[in-house]
């Protein structure tokens, strides 16, 4: 008796999966190469790049309009 869920195969089907899982294998494309192709469909026009100084100065631009926002909620109740 074989195992519940057990699927019988002849070899030639087994080597036709099998082929086919190596197929599928070389064709596919790795996460990095998916990533760079959606990175560069993205439009860039207009935009300015982040860098560790201007992406700090925005964080703390965040936090003061937070803060602030926070203070005038506690004025307003």
């Amino acid at each position: 008796m074989l195992p519940e869920g057990y699927i019988l195969q002849s070899k030639k089907e087994r080597e036709a999966n099998k082929k086919q899982a190596d197929m599928d294998a070389k064709n596919k494309r790795s996460i990095e190469e998916e990533i760079e192709e959606e990175r560069a469909a993205l439009k860039a026009d207009g935009l300015t790049p982040v860098t560790k100084e201007s992406f700090f100065a925005w964080k703390d631009r965040r936090k003061l309009q937070k803060q602030q926002a926070a203070e005038q909620a506690l004025v307003e109740s």
